[in-house]
């Protein structure tokens, strides 16, 4: 197809100048207009994914790309690791041993092997989950870079943004982005960024779930427990008998300091942040 720089004018029929142009010169090349237009015709149409739901599993540690996916089995020993590759369904795709049922839904996903980065520790995943590189450290202790409202948003807070966007009517029956069992760093007290909507605003945060302590230093993922035994709550929702009358006078209160500032908010999108968090005070 020839390209044709120009202004796109359209003639009365509808076909703009350019086009009329292409078509023209495509007879150099023994290419007619009825040819181009049943070509067109044919082509098939631009189709949105299937998908409505998307889980994203995150593995906070695990066993290496050489050990699952890319495993180097001429490599040294310090690096090939001690596990043999075996055949997918996959033509070319050989992963571990140890994954034999994945291997046979090899068909099934894709293994992206162009994306890496330079960043040897767990602060990685804000690079995963946003597309940028990560500060340069994360919590709460002296130096490093607390969680703030400049840094780039997750991809999860960015469908929650598009998604609501896009219909604010919408009765959604599950939240557009939600985070389970816990937030990243929620068992260390650690607030890991990367997983929040940063500069998109508060509104768009996950709604993240929690996992109850047995003490400062347990840690459910490191004992034998069942589900029961797990306290498996909605963050910042708790029953009637659990709220105390000094937490809702608290509430109270800031739900006045919401409403006495309301006046020094301009009808923007400020305005609508505001009334997603007001919504949430007495909750």
């Amino acid at each position: 197809m020839l390209t044709i720089q120009g202004h796109p004018s359209r003639v009365c029929q509808g076909w703009s100048r350019r086009e009329l142009i292409q078509a023209g010169g495509l007879g150099l090349f023994g290419v007619s207009l009825p040819r181009v237009l049943a070509a067109e015709e044919a082509a098939v149409p631009f189709q949105n994914g299937r998908a409505k739901q998307v889980i994203f599993l995150l593995l906070f540690g695990g066993p290496s790309q050489l050990e699952t996916f890319d495993m180097k089995p001429e490599a040294p020993s310090e690096i090939r690791g001690p596990f043999q590759p075996i055949a997918s369904r996959t033509p070319g795709l050989r992963i571990c041993e140890h994954l034999s049922r994945t291997a046979q839904l090899s068909d099934k996903f894709a293994v992206i092997r162009t994306m890496n980065h330079r960043f040897n520790d767990h602060g990685s995943v804000h690079y995963i989950q946003t597309g940028h590189p990560h500060p340069s450290r994360f919590g709460p202790q002296p130096g490093e870079t607390p969680v703030g409202p400049k840094e780039w948003p997750s991809m999860g807070s960015v469908v929650n943004y598009l998604s609501l966007n896009h219909d604010p009517d919408r009765r959604a029956t599950m939240p557009d982005y939600t985070y389970v069992p816990n937030r990243l760093g929620a068992l260390q007290g650690i607030n890991r960024p990367g997983q929040y909507a940063g500069w998109l605003g508060s509104a768009y945060n996950a709604l993240a779930t929690d996992i109850r302590k047995r003490g400062k230093t347990d840690n459910p993922y490191f004992r034998d427990c069942d589900d029961k035994e797990l306290d498996f709550r909605i963050r910042g929702i708790l029953s009637h008998e659990e709220v105390r009358i000094d937490r809702l006078d608290r509430r109270r209160s800031l739900l006045e300091q919401f409403e006495s500032q309301r006046r020094t908010l301009d009808d923007t999108g400020v305005v609508g942040q505001y009334d997603s968090v007001r919504g949430r005070a007495i909750a």
